[in-house]
């Protein structure tokens, strides 16, 4: 019986770094037989139409604004970034005018700890538990940098839900993942803004680096993946779905 796994990527998709989808490679290895049967469909970013909103008060658009946007899970704990950020300002003290570090989504495993950090860095927002869908959208096109925060491991084979709507929202995507991780893969070995999750100095450097950008030219700071907005459309949906029948 052919099995359909709606994730991530189909072999026809021409990205650099491992040569077959790690989804798929690590699935063969606990059920051989997936190798032969299994299809794996890449996350969708539909044409979805809200009305018009206003950022919402803790988010000034006119900042150096980053976002993470989800659940923090067990496996995904937020102190390496935040603790980046907070060297990041220690090392720039004129950016704290700018800068902000917005953490949204239930955060109940790290309670204690982001309470602790938000008392010590006035640049850090911290939302109290989910936010609705359309203010994160929003402000996934209006922030200047988008976050993809993955477990610490030696593999992380699973795309993010958010992966396309960072991809459509057009902003850089600072990912903090492991080097064999299916967003470095898609995203390209000598994608700039990457490295692991408890990484603290390189993700100083990586805010750094992306804030001088901001301050030449806030408008110049896209993510311009053609090639990434067209493996998240409808349209590759539909050639994977003809492809397979």
């Amino acid at each position: 019986r052919k099995e359909i796994f709606f994730k991530e990527v189909s072999e026809k998709a021409k990205f650099s770094g491992f040569p077959s989808q790690l989804l798929n490679e690590w699935m063969g290895t606990h059920f051989p037989n997936f190798l032969n049967t299994g299809i794996l469909i890449p996350h969708q970013s539909f044409n979805q139409k809200f009305n018009k909103i206003e950022s919402p008060k803790y988010c000034d658009i006119n900042k150096f604004n980053i976002l993470h946007a989800g659940n923090l899970m067990k496996q995904r704990s937020p102190k390496g970034l935040i603790v980046g950020f907070q060297l990041f300002l220690k090392n720039n003290p004129s950016a704290s005018k700018d800068a902000r570090l917005l953490l949204l989504g239930s955060s109940s495993y790290y309670d204690s700890m982001l309470s602790t950090y938000k008392n010590e860095i006035q640049e850090l927002y911290v939302s109290e538990g989910n936010v609705p869908f359309e203010i994160v959208l929003n402000l996934q096109k209006n922030v200047v940098v988008n976050v993809i925060l993955e477990s610490k491991s030696k593999i992380s084979p699973f795309l993010p839900g958010k992966f396309p709507h960072c991809v459509i929202a057009n902003k850089p995507i600072l990912l903090l993942s492991p080097n064999k991780s299916e967003t470095k893969r898609l995203l390209g070995a000598d994608y700039l803004y990457h490295t692991q999750v408890d990484a603290v100095i390189e993700i100083a450097k990586l805010f750094q680096k992306l804030y001088d950008l901001w301050l030449v030219n806030p408008n110049n700071l896209k993510l311009d993946r053609k090639d990434l907005e067209h493996y998240v459309s409808t349209s590759y949906l539909d050639e994977i779905i003809k492809s397979i029948i």
